[in-house]
């Protein structure tokens, strides 16, 4: 089984929409997996999240025997950021207001991740995500 992704939510509110996800599978990387189904969230009016609907406030994330890129899914997917392989990466996007979803034509709001380098069982780690809704 190629790399997935089990999602846990840590709070949903009106504003603020914060996700951990580990990471696991037997073998094989993820490709263009979906990470975040948007419009399985609302917004603070209780409408589903779509396109443009949420930004990317900070990231937690630590992985073993594989990198992952975070990504906008869209016609052609925009890539958010590269988590490296055997390392702790914390990044804070809040100190110039995140990194708003840009992804144009084609985009549903969804992130996507694809892994590099998964081969084993004992591949993976954990992604903590951080969303402001809007």
């Amino acid at each position: 089984m190629a790399a997935t992704a089990t999602q846990q939510i840590i709070n949903d509110g009106p504003r603020n929409l914060v996700l951990k996800y580990t990471i696991a599978g037997t073998t094989g990387d993820a490709s263009a997996a979906t990470l975040v189904d948007a419009s399985a969230f609302n917004d603070a009016n209780g409408n589903a999240l779509g396109a443009n609907s949420l930004t990317l406030m900070a990231i937690d994330a630590s992985l073993t025997g594989c990198s992952c890129q975070i990504l906008w899914n869209a016609t052609a997917n925009v890539p958010i950021v590269d988590i490296p392989s055997d390392d702790s990466y914390t990044q804070d996007f809040s100190e110039f207001g995140g990194i708003k979803d840009n992804s144009g034509t084609g985009s549903n709001g969804d992130v996507l991740f694809t892994t590099t380098g998964y081969t084993a069982g004992g591949d993976g780690g954990h992604i903590y995500l951080q969303f402001r809704k809007s």
